[in-house]
């Protein structure tokens, strides 16, 4: 088996029997309507990756493991010529990944359920799919050769990875998302060393959760791949350079890791696009003649930003009043749509209030329990949600040149909240489509239906709880416990307090924790095991 990084989160594994391209993400137009920009650049790999796919030989295949368009790159999909390969996709109940390549003109599409077995000579390819709401993602597995790949990407599979390797068994290159992919705390309106604070905890987690998967695993090598992206846009680009914020480097990751795990028996990779790695030899059979390095990467991007610049200039334009009047008033019906669609609003105690930069004078305020938008002059209450975001931006969602996920992952916002607590419902109401705000309002109900209780020990003491996350259903018997004290979901690492009911720390969901008595019918129930101090991340 041999591998070829593509950047970002993309690969070619190539076995005896087959090819298989992983979300190859190659357009020099970026993603998130050019927020975010491959790094190192990969865009010089698009005719080696044509050439994959349109070369008859051995089986070919497709994969893409969810929409997000640092994914999945229509842009480049479509300068493909020959497409007499299989298409890979995970079965959502969203259909649209289907939709596309139904019409992508391919040899046949492939809707996989979760574990879906696809047969290649000596070996198999497997889908894992998790889908909770509207957070819709996967993983894929390459075994062939007698060797095996485990592509985790961005798929937050952790409470599931000690069955995954019970039942797929020895896996020897893993790869997992390492740094943040989030609008918070980027977008948010922090003072500096609040918002130093929030980022160092979130990439420690982050950190945390790769290391256990890694515990977990035991793979012979790990690839840092799914990581940071780069911001050329000239509004953005000082992200690269923050001494602190959730898009730390492989470095950073694997000073972690020999700390954390010393005795490791893992190789840590950080391969360019375009190095080959033989799986059998762990050995890179062919480099990348470019190479960065922390030493040279300021450098390496300004020069990059430079040659992107023309993408950043065509997207700048002058609007007119009465241009701007008629967005602001698409917005109001489009959150309008939304609101009536949001069948939870009664629990939103808070308005969300909207802005266009260029009518300040003119906000629209979302009040939730009277399900109504409204014109207003200015910020009537103290409590309350806003968001902030130029009519030229907002209008490329109207438009539907992008979703409202796709923007708020532009980073072309500012948002704040006080208090400062997530509040699930609002945030979904954000970055939901109208399409799918029922769907979502009927995921939050069935995570919350699911009443099984499990048992933990937790600094000493046995606790009865519910089994499941009440964020999107992850598995807690599978988490861990830090200071002591706070059970940690294994999939977003939300603390519960275990001093306190079982409330988590972030907002004010519970895991309904009560004292569970030493009996001998409990001792078969696995308690999630505490985490020694000094290994202890919060």
């Amino acid at each position: 088996m041999q591998i070829t990084f593509l950047g970002h989160a993309g690969f070619v594994v190539e076995t005896a029997g087959a090819i298989v391209v992983m979300d190859p993400w190659l357009t020099s137009r970026g993603a998130f309507d050019s927020a975010w920009m491959q790094l190192p650049r990969n865009h010089h790999l698009a005719p080696l990756v044509r050439e994959k796919l349109e070369t008859p030989g051995k089986e070919r295949y497709l994969y893409i493991s969810h929409e997000h368009k640092d994914h999945f790159d229509p842009e480049f999909l479509a300068t493909v010529q020959r497409r007499d390969f299989t298409v890979l996709v995970p079965k959502f109940h969203r259909s649209e990944l289907q939709d596309v390549f139904a019409k992508y003109g391919c040899k046949r599409v492939i809707a996989c359920e979760d574990a879906r077995e696809i047969p290649i000579k000596g070996g198999y390819i497997k889908l894992f799919v998790s889908e909770q709401g509207t957070n819709r993602d996967s993983a894929v597995m390459v075994r062939g050769d007698n060797q095996c790949f485990l592509n985790l990407n961005d798929c937050k599979l952790h409470d599931r990875m000690v069955r995954i390797v019970s039942e797929e068994g020895p896996i020897d290159v893993f790869s997992a998302q390492f740094s943040g992919a989030i609008w918070h705390p980027t977008c948010y309106e922090y003072a500096p060393e609040t918002y130093a604070a929030i980022s160092l905890k979130k990439r420690d987690s982050k950190f945390e959760a790769v290391a256990r998967a890694l515990e977990q695993v035991q793979p012979r090598a790990y690839i840092a791949a799914a990581g940071p992206a780069c911001f050329l846009d000239p509004t953005q680009f000082h992200l690269n350079f923050e001494k602190v914020n959730i898009f730390p480097s492989a470095t950073q990751l694997f000073d972690f890791m020999r700390k954390r795990l010393p005795d490791a028996a893992t190789a840590y990779l950080e391969p360019m696009p375009g190095d080959v790695l033989d799986v059998r030899s762990l050995e890179f059979v062919s480099l990348s003649p470019e190479r960065v390095t922390p030493e040279n990467l300021e450098q390496y991007l300004r020069d990059y930003a430079a040659r992107q610049e023309h993408v950043f200039r065509e997207r700048r334009r002058n609007m007119l009043r009465a241009e701007v009047d008629e967005i602001h008033e698409r917005l109001r019906v489009e959150l309008q749509r939304k609101l009536d669609l949001l069948d939870l609003h009664e629990r939103v105690g808070m308005p969300l209030y909207v802005e266009l930069t260029e009518l300040p004078e003119k906000l629209l305020r979302v009040d939730f329990k009277g399900r109504r938008v409204d014109v207003v002059p200015e910020i009537r209450e103290s409590v309350r949600y806003t968001m902030k975001a130029s009519a030229a931006d907002i209008v490329r969602v109207l438009d539907r040149k992008l979703n409202w996920e796709d923007f708020l992952l532009s980073f072309r916002l500012r948002l704040s909240r006080n208090p400062d607590v997530y509040e699930p419902v609002l945030h979904g109401f954000l970055g939901v489509e109208i399409e799918d705000m029922r769907e979502f309002c009927e995921g939050i109900r069935s995570t919350e239906a699911q009443r099984e209780r499990t048992v933990v020990d937790v600094g000493g003491k046995r606790f009865s709880i519910q089994r499941f996350c009440p964020h999107q259903g992850a598995d807690l018997s599978g988490g861990w416990v830090e200071e002591g004290r706070y059970l940690v979901c294994p999939r977003h690492r939300w603390q519960f307090d275990m001093r306190d009911g079982g409330r988590c720390t972030q907002n004010n969901s519970s895991l309904c924790a009560e004292p569970a008595p030493e009996r001998e019918s409990e001792k078969a129930e696995k308690p999630a095991a505490p985490v020694p101090e000094a290994q202890a991340r919060v």
